[in-house]
C-alpha cells in the first residue's frame, strides 16, 4: 500500500495553497520595504536636527541692547575692529554747486548805434581770435558823423594853411599882426571842431569804423573764445543798446558751491578741490577756492564758495550742475574723537557703529557726526576715546537688528 503521507509529499500544492504563499511573500517584502524607509527617514532626521542644532548654536542673539554671538561667527564674517582715536582734522567738505562764466574771461559785444545788420560773419559754437569781425552794421548816424569829420578835416587844413600865410606875411609887414592873430585862432577853432567830430565817431563806433566805408560800423570780437550767444541777423533793425554777442573764453570757468555754515570756518582761499559733473562722474577737474563768502544765508544757513578751475580738455560746460570735494587745509590745534569711516553704519536713519561689549558681543550705539576727511569720521557724542568699534563686519551685525 502507499503511504498517504508520502503521496501528499510528492502531490504538488493545490491553486488556492499557491495564492497564499504569494500573499506571504508580498506582505513579507513590504513590511521589509517599509522597515527600510522608516530607518532612512528617521536617519534622515536625527541628521536634519543634528545640523539645526548646529546652525542654531551659530547664529547670533539679541540680549538686553546686545548682539550676542558664537566665535565660528565672528570668524565667518571677518570680524575686525578698531580703536576710537583722538587727532586733529582737516575735513573734505562736500558740496553741490553750478558752473558759471568767469566774468575776466567773457564779454558782451553790443552793437551801440542803431542801424541795420547788413552781415553777420560768426555764430554759435565757434571759436574766433580777439579783433575777428563779428557782424557789419550800416548806421545813418555813424555816416554823418564820419562825413562831418571829412568835411571839418579840410575846412581845418584850409584855416592853417591860412594862418601860415598871414604868419608869413606879417614877417615880411605885408600885413597886420590882428590878420595873423585871426587866422591862427579860426585855425584853432576848426581843430577844435575836428576834434570833438573825431571822438563822436570813436564813441559811435568805439574805433570800429572803416573810413573807407562810410556809415559802416564793424562788431569786433574783444577776447579769444568761443561765441556763446548770437542774437542779431543779417537784414535786422537793431538799436544802440542791443547785445549782438556773448563771447567767452570756456577754458576758464567758475563753480559757485553753497556750503553749509558749520563747514565754512575750516575752508580757505587756495585750497584744493576736485570737481565732478553730475552728468561725468568719471572725470574728476582740480581746481582751487578763489572766494569764501562773507554773508549767510538765513534761510539754508549756508554761503556761495567759488572754486576756479581749468576747463583746457572741456568736461565742464556753464550751467552745469557739479559735486565738489574741498580739501580744507586748515585744521584746528583742537583734537577731536575720530572713528573710521567704516565703522559707521544707519539704523532707522541714525548714524550708529557697533561698541565692542567683551569678546563675543557688541552694543549698538548712535553717536553724532561731525566733519570727515573721507577716512576717519568726527564724533561729538555717542563714543569715548579708548572704546573698540567694529569696521569688518558691519552689515552682517546690522541685519541681525532686523532678524
Amino acid at each position: 500500500m502507499t503511504d498517504p503521507q508520502a503521496q501528499s509529499l510528492d502531490t504538488p500544492p493545490a491553486p488556492q495553497e499557491k495564492q497564499v504563499m504569494s500573499r506571504r511573500i508580498k506582505w513579507i517584502g513590504a513590511l521589509s520595504l517599509g522597515a527600510v524607509l522608516i530607518f532612512a527617514i528617521a536617519m534622515v532626521a536625527a541628521s536634519e536636527k543634528e545640523v539645526t542644532a548646529a546652525l542654531t548654536s551659530d547664529v547670533p542673539r539679541v540680549e538686553e541692547g546686545r548682539i550676542v554671538f558664537s566665535k565660528t561667527f565672528a570668524e565667518r564674517i571677518g570680524l575686525t575692529s578698531d580703536v576710537v582715536g583722538e587727532a586733529p582734522l582737516a575735513p573734505i567738505v562736500s558740496a553741490v554747486g553750478m558752473v558759471t562764466f568767469d566774468p575776466r574771461y567773457v564779454a558782451r559785444v553790443g552793437t551801440r548805434l542803431r542801424g541795420l545788420i547788413r552781415d553777420v560773419r560768426h555764430y554759435e559754437g565757434e571759436v574766433v581770435e580777439k579783433g575777428t569781425i563779428l557782424a557789419e552794421i550800416d548806421s545813418p548816424e555813424l555816416g554823418e558823423a564820419q562825413a562831418q569829420v571829412t568835411m571839418l578835416s579840410a575846412q581845418a587844413e584850409t584855416a592853417r594853411r591860412d594862418a601860415a600865410r598871414e604868419r608869413s606875411l606879417v614877417e615880411r609887414n605885408l600885413s597886420t599882426i590882428r590878420e595873423a592873430e585871426e587866422a591862427a585862432t579860426e585855425e584853432e577853432s576848426y581843430r577844435s571842431m575836428l576834434h570833438a567830430a573825431t571822438q563822436k565817431v570813436k564813441a559811435l563806433a568805439g574805433g570800429n569804423a572803416d573810413a573807407r566805408a562810410l556809415g559802416v560800423h564793424y562788431l569786433i570780437a574783444p577776447l579769444t573764445g568761443t561765441i556763446v550767444e548770437r542774437h542779431v541777423t543779417k537784414g535786422e533793425l537793431v538799436d544802440g543798446d542791443h547785445v549782438a554777442f556773448l563771447i567767452a573764453d570756456l577754458t576758464h570757468l567758475w563753480v559757485e558751491l553753497d556750503v553749509f555754515e558749520r563747514s565754512l570756518a575750516a575752508i580757505r582761499v587756495g585750497d584744493q578741490v576736485t570737481v565732478r559733473a553730475l552728468a561725468r562722474s568719471g572725470h574728476p577737474i582740480q581746481g582751487r577756492v578763489a572766494q569764501v563768502g562773507a554773508v549767510i544765508d538765513p534761510a539754508t544757513r549756508s554761503a556761495a564758495v567759488r572754486i576756479e578751475v581749468d576747463n583746457t580738455e572741456g568736461h565742464l560746460r556753464p550751467g552745469q550742475a557739479v559735486d565738489a570735494k574741498i580739501q580744507a587745509a586748515h585744521a584746528d590745534d583742537v583734537k577731536s574723537t575720530l572713528v573710521p569711516a567704516a565703522a559707521v553704519t544707519f539704523v532707522d536713519g541714525n548714524p550708529t557703529v557697533f561698541v565692542l561689549d567683551g569678546e563675543l558681543a557688541v552694543r549698538p550705539t548712535q553717536v553724532t557726526l561731525g566733519d570727515t576727511n573721507g577716512d576717519m569720521k568726527q564724533v561729538l557724542s555717542g563714543v569715548q576715546v579708548g572704546d573698540r568699534v567694529v569696521v569688518r563686519g558691519v552689515f552682517e551685525l546690522k541685519s541681525e537688528l532686523f532678524r
